[in-house]
């Protein structure tokens, strides 16, 4: 996509639609997700990734103020020909980004019960919330890559390629999620290794493109 010389109708067309489209993709399967996850394990287990849902949103909220701001700043030296100066920035905002992840990863999975009961889980699903924590906290490293680099790729003016980056790791949860907690008879654990792997793809994607 030429940003400089396309038409601003047309350049919004191109993006809009693929963003449209991989974000639909992701809220779709995550109401598959707590589905499954109701189905196979119950009330319980609905509660339980539940409960987990701030840590997440922490997570996703961090990756999206720092990709915002980095695509912001990086679109600007691009824009004045400084290309060197556009890549410091990305690899900045992808270092401060990992570093602050994997600082609250490594808070929440030292003292995980002490986590869930902040959170508010019951000595009744405080099992069902570990159980999902552990196996989920180190996907959200990957998911920090994943989101920030969704905001570099259509920058890159590759807004179909970042589509799919939310698309095939929202299809593999689904997949995953229905194989763990069904025919695998995982439980809420199931759900946390499908999520925790769908994220570590997202970030592998986003990443490649990034490194080539």
């Amino acid at each position: 996509i030429d940003f400089e010389n396309g038409d601003v109708a047309a350049l919004f067309r191109r993006i809009l639609v693929p963003t449209l489209l991989g974000t639909l993709s992701m809220s779709v399967m995550t109401a598959i997700d707590g589905m499954i996850v109701g189905h196979g394990v119950g009330a319980v287990g609905v509660a339980a990734v539940n409960i987990v849902v701030p840590i997440y949103l922490m997570m996703s909220g961090l990756a999206l103020m720092i990709g915002g701001g980095c695509s912001v700043v990086a679109s600007i030296h691009l824009a004045q020909r400084k290309l060197k100066t556009a890549r410091v920035n990305i690899a900045q905002a992808l270092i401060a980004a990992s570093l602050i992840a994997s600082m609250l990863c490594i808070v929440v999975l030292a003292m995980p019960e002490h986590v869930a009961v902040m959170l508010g889980a019951s000595p009744t699903l405080l099992p069902h919330v570990l159980d999902y924590t552990i196996w989920l906290m180190p996907g959200f490293v990957f998911e920090i890559f994943g989101i920030i680099g969704l905001f570099i790729i259509r920058l890159d003016g590759a807004p179909r390629y970042a589509m799919w980056c939310n698309i095939i790791p929202a299809l593999l949860n689904a997949i995953l999620d229905w194989l763990f907690v069904f025919p695998l008879d995982m439980g809420v654990k199931g759900a946390g290794v499908a999520t925790a792997i769908s994220m570590v793809i997202g970030g592998i994607m986003s990443m490649v493109y990034l490194l080539m």
